[in-house]
């Protein structure tokens, strides 16, 4: 049995739930909230739960959220606590610009991942060789839904300037990448690749 215990008093957010929720993969595939935290414009993935917030399709909220980061969680759990603080409005209606089902032209690359090593390399393409400073993740595959990552293989994932959750090494997290490296001499390497917390 783990205990979660708080290491802070948190911090209170903004946040705008879609009318609509998402089909997506953490531990296993499931559903997933469409949220817009703080002043974002783009709605993203949210793997967690919050608790006391009662979520019904067809409607769009706006409700403030705590969020406290937990000491001694398990691996696979999210390393953040959601809690509600208010529901500031509940509107029955079809949110705008929501995703759309990734075609093939519009391919996204999704699996879960325990961390082997993070670390700091220098990159740059062009006049800008050596110049660009990225965090580049090295995991082992635990489960995928990209045929192109297989489960068990030991892959490379360059991460976004601000992902949502910064990885350590040692914890599994779900990991979404625009791209994939045609050939890169590390093999698999995922590029322009978001980190979210993982949970049952």
């Amino acid at each position: 049995m783990f205990i979660l215990t708080s290491c802070s008093t948190g911090n209170v957010h903004d946040y705008i739930i879609a009318s609509q929720q998402a089909d997506c993969t953490g531990v296993a595939p499931q559903k997933c909230l469409l949220v817009k935290k703080g002043n974002a414009t783009e709605w993203e993935y949210f793997y967690s739960t919050i608790e006391g917030f009662n979520y019904e399709p067809n409607y769009e909220y706006r409700i403030k959220v705590k969020e406290e980061k937990l000491a001694n969680v398990p691996a696979d759990a999210s390393s953040i606590k959601y809690s509600l603080v208010k529901q500031m409005s509940k509107t029955a209606k079809t949110s705008e610009n929501l995703p759309v089902v990734m075609s093939q032209t519009q391919k996204e690359y999704q699996c879960t991942a325990k961390v082997l090593e993070v670390q700091k390399e220098s990159i740059g393409r062009g006049a800008a060789q050596g110049k660009m400073e990225v965090i580049v993740v090295k995991m082992r595959i635990s489960s995928s839904v990209s045929p192109e990552i297989k489960e068990g293989s030991t892959v490379y994932a360059e991460l976004v300037p601000s992902p949502t959750v910064m990885p350590v090494v040692n914890r599994e997290y779900v990991f979404k990448a625009k791209n994939l490296h045609p050939a890169h001499a590390k093999g698999v390497y995922l590029l322009e690749t978001n980190v979210m917390d993982l949970v049952h």
